[in-house]
């Protein structure tokens, strides 16, 4: 997702991402700087007391001159590889996120696991769960996609098997870690209840059973 589907010869600032904007090139942080941090100001609001590269668009300034607070030797001798690449799971991962939270006072652990919740594995299971619903169909030989089952139940093409193309784990994936951070961070029950009706929809979707086949002698 991160591959560059267009790459420029020149840089214009003003077309890239304003986040970039933001960033600070200055050798220190004003005093006043850290007095308005411990009132615990809006970032926003700092802007003007510490040299942005916003502050430099338009001018020469904004290629070159970037200090920075903390020198170093090299600038290559940090960590070649995050600490979360040692866990496998997605869930060691977020147990692990969200225990560094509450350690570092400036973070709300019980925000953070809102925001995955919310922003994330809600997201997702919805998601997928209206992506099941609405899914075609690929055929196991010649990679054909349809977007509806074909009467004849196999491809029309070269005869072969069909397959989904989403399936029962992808949209059941992070149940148990939704309803953990619902129960372990005390999160409101709004979302306890709307998990509890995906829950019932997806097992209305796939737990059903197969259907009995009915005589007309069981109506005699």
């Amino acid at each position: 997702m991160d591959a560059p589907l267009l790459l420029l010869p020149f840089v214009n600032t003003r077309e890239v991402q304003r986040q970039a904007h933001d960033l600070d090139v200055d050798s220190k942080y004003p005093l006043e700087f850290y007095q308005k941090s411990l009132n615990k100001v809006e970032a926003k609001t700092l802007g003007s007391t510490v040299d942005l590269v916003s502050h430099r668009l338009g001018t020469e300034a904004q290629f070159e001159g970037f200090k920075f607070t903390t020198p170093v030797s090299n600038i290559n001798m940090g960590n070649s590889q995050s600490s979360y690449k040692q866990f496998k799971s997605m869930r060691e991962k977020l147990d692990m996120q969200l225990a560094l939270g509450e350690r570092i006072d400036a973070v709300d652990a019980r925000r953070v696991a809102l925001k995955v919740l919310t922003t994330h594995f809600m997201r997702d299971i919805a998601g997928n769960l209206r992506a099941f619903s609405t899914q075609g169909f690929r055929c196991k030989s010649c990679n054909k996609s349809f977007r509806r089952l074909p009467l004849r139940g196999k491809c029309p093409f070269c005869a072969g098997a069909l397959t989904l193309t989403v399936y029962r784990g992808g949209i059941e994936k992070y149940l148990d870690a939704a309803q953990h951070l619902i129960d372990d961070y005390d999160l409101p029950a709004y979302y306890t209840q709307r998990l509890t009706l995906i829950k019932a929809e997806i097992a209305s979707m796939f737990d059903n059973g197969k259907p009995k086949q009915i005589s007309l002698l069981d109506f005699s």
